[in-house]
């Protein structure tokens, strides 16, 4: 089984054909609570969003995974973080070894 739009992008997001638009509103990203969030922020929210399906649907049919690792305390700017490292992989046929971002 593959993942569809509201799967990674939040249950009220849609995709249309033509032209090729993808809209994800805000309220689609659960993780997301900012009133007026940055660019970052929804970046994030996706990522979060997307990883919360791919860790819930680890069937082999599922062509990505989603890995979460925290690091703390890390210094950033010469401030204490703690750092969210999100790795995510992709699968498809055995070929040369390209990653090709139509073939997932």
């Amino acid at each position: 089984m593959q993942p569809g739009i509201t799967d990674l992008f939040g249950s009220t997001a849609t995709f249309s054909g033509t032209p090729k638009v993808l809209q994800i509103p805000l309220t689609s990203l659960p993780a997301l609570t900012s009133a007026n969030p940055t660019p970052l922020e929804i970046y994030a929210a996706i990522v979060a969003t997307a990883h919360t399906w791919l860790n819930a649907n680890t069937d082999a049919s599922v062509l990505a995974a989603s890995d979460l690792t925290n690091n703390a305390p890390i210094t950033r700017n010469g401030t204490p973080k703690t750092q969210f490292q999100y790795a995510v992989k992709f699968y498809g046929n055995y070929a040369a070894p390209t990653f090709d971002p139509n073939a997932v």
